[in-house]
């Protein structure tokens, strides 16, 4: 018994009920916020800043918080979660606009920083790539889960009682409240107490600039992304005009299927010219944003929207892999957490751009990304063709 509740395992266990807590509120974060009177740019707006002060506050634990109470540290952040959307749910219908726009705001913060100090917090209970490896799967399965669960059950009415936004909100505080017990239970020894050497990280990335062109190329790529699918629900459901439970369902099934895709092709067709790879994974995607543009046809922008979500995990390897794999062990950390910082100002300013174009023409929908997306391709082809120059 003892072997089976180790410190690994419990730590499993704490992630997949925090999975499940995003899963079954997260996807519905948007259609509960218009619900309650919030327009789509407000929406875009607040997910933005949200991300940036993210950014900012996961630097600050990286770099002055020590391990020995990033435990803490993250027990806190899910007690203030907890307590933003109790605050939330009290105001559904409320219409008390400026309280809920406050409130999601810190909700939507707390939210990724609690994401984000899950890789380190690994660091310092296991450091190996099983336990990553392991992390991984079960975000993307309990999250996807929760998820789907919701999705049949949401609108389903019994006598007085209606399964709709409010209560997936609920359910999320209360596997939230689960996940914290677990977590204040957990036993960290810390394996790591070793600081980050900031000066020494910073003179390593600039001998190899390269490395920060691959962090903007990294930023252009959330940020195409965000600006077709930062808000994905609404998008199917108003720009399209899908039932929230198909647009569940098609998100649910594209998710599953863009994994088994991921797998398939790291062991099958992956090509040793990563030129070829550039063309699957992004050069596909702007022909689709071209031909939209240019039709302005809502069949053309349905499937660009499964291209996006059936291509969102393969060919992923293109860059990461090439560099956090080359880098040296003791800057590792760092560049994946300004890899990290860079998806999140990418995807925020991205949620922000989606949010401002919602309500324009199909063709207008994709321009941004169009635009972007030209900008990103050539410069991850200029580091595919310099990379190779690069001695570690």
């Amino acid at each position: 018994m003892k072997k089976i509740l180790n410190k690994d395992n419990i730590f499993l266990i704490f992630l997949a009920f925090f999975s499940i807590s995003i899963g079954v509120f997260n996807n519905y974060r948007e259609l509960w916020l218009t619900q309650n009177g919030l327009t789509v740019n407000s929406i875009g707006n607040i997910n933005c800043f949200a991300s940036i002060i993210t950014v900012l506050l996961f630097l600050f634990f990286t770099i002055k918080v020590s391990p020995k109470i990033l435990k803490k540290s993250i027990s806190l952040c899910l007690i203030l979660k907890m307590i933003t959307c109790t605050g939330l749910v009290c105001l559904n219908n409320s219409n008390n606009l400026f309280l809920i726009k406050f409130l999601v705001f810190f909700e939507i913060a707390f939210n990724e920083l609690i994401l984000a100090s899950i890789y380190p917090l690994i660091l310092n209970i296991s450091n190996s790539d099983l336990m990553y490896t392991k992390k991984e799967t079960i975000e993307s399965i309990c999250s996807k889960i929760a998820f789907f669960i919701v999705s049949i059950f949401l609108g389903m009415s019994i006598g007085n009682f209606v399964f709709d936004y409010n209560k997936c909100l609920l359910l999320s505080i209360i596997f939230t409240f689960i996940a914290f017990l677990i977590l204040i239970n957990l036993n960290c020894n810390i394996n790591n107490n070793e600081e980050i050497n900031i000066k020494e990280t910073f003179n390593y990335l600039n001998n190899h600039k390269i490395i920060y062109e691959y962090l903007i190329c990294n930023t252009l790529s959330s940020l195409v992304w965000a600006t077709i699918l930062g808000l994905p629900l609404l998008s199917l459901t108003k720009n399209i005009g899908f039932s929230t439970q198909f647009s569940s369902l098609l998100i649910l099934i594209m998710g599953v299927i863009t994994n088994i895709l991921a797998m398939l092709i790291v062991k099958y067709f992956k090509f040793k010219n990563d030129n070829i790879n550039m063309i699957f994974k992004y050069g596909i995607r702007l022909i689709l944003y071209l031909l939209v543009f240019i039709f302005n046809n809502k069949i053309l922008l349905i499937v660009t929207f499964i291209y996006l979500l059936l291509f969102d995990m393969p060919y992923n390897f293109i860059f990461n892999s090439y560099f956090l794999n080359k880098v040296p062990n003791k800057y590792t950390f760092l560049i994946i957490t300004l890899k990290y910082c860079t998806t999140l100002i990418g995807n925020g300013i991205g949620i922000l751009i989606c949010g401002l174009i919602f309500n324009f023409e199909i063709r207008y929908l994709v321009l941004p990304a169009l635009i972007f997306g030209i900008f990103h391709y050539l410069i991850g082809s200029h580091i595919i063709s310099k990379r190779n120059k690069i001695t570690y």
